[in-house]
């Protein structure tokens, strides 16, 4: 018999109990992998930690009920912890572009902190670290490592894979009727 059918409250709580610890053995396992530093491009990491791993723990559950080493799975409560942990998950990897990258908002945010008490002058505000370095390189890294982007002779130019995705998030803000900052 399966825990989760050994109590009604359990029941409930499965689901929830269940992606929470996928969630987690998915967020350490990628900070290990951050914490590392062998990762060169470690964003395009993230879609196999989170999306593939579960699916791998899946896998060996169903494993350990078919010898007899678990208890067997409800595969209709596996499936709902899996969308759970895809949302938080993709709540993760959404936040994570604004963790691991270089933010202005926080730089200002310190920048003013640092002046605290008194506060900042609005003229003293851009620091000297709003340069192009610090506000496109890790950006151009990331497109470069994934490629997006190809560099020839100083120039960017957008690969195949490149096209499809600025056009798709093009569309995709437009449909959401975004403004077009990027005047594409």
């Amino acid at each position: 018999m399966d825990i989760a059918t050994v109590n009604g409250a359990k029941d409930v709580l499965f689901p929830l109990e269940y992606a929470l610890e996928m969630f987690v053995v998915c967020l350490v396992s990628h900070i290990l992998l951050w914490r590392s530093g062998r990762v060169r491009n470690l964003g395009a990491w993230l879609a196999p930690i989170f999306l593939l791993l579960p699916v791998v723990m899946g896998a060996t559950a169903l494993a350990g009920s078919v010898t007899g080493v678990v208890p067997s799975v409800i595969w209709s409560r596996w499936a709902m912890a899996y969308i759970l942990h895809l949302s938080l998950s993709g709540s993760y990897i959404l936040v994570y572009t604004a963790v691991a990258g270089f933010s202005p908002s926080i730089a200002i945010l310190k920048r003013v902190e640092g002046s605290m008490p008194n506060g900042l002058p609005r003229d003293q505000l851009a620091p000297f670290w709003f340069k192009d370095e610090n506000l496109t390189g890790a950006r151009r890294e990331n497109l470069l490592a994934a490629g997006f982007i190809t560099e020839s002779n100083g120039m960017l130019c957008l690969s195949t894979s490149g096209v499809i995705v600025a056009r798709g998030l093009v569309v995709f803000r437009r449909f959401l009727g975004l403004p077009d900052i990027a005047n594409g």
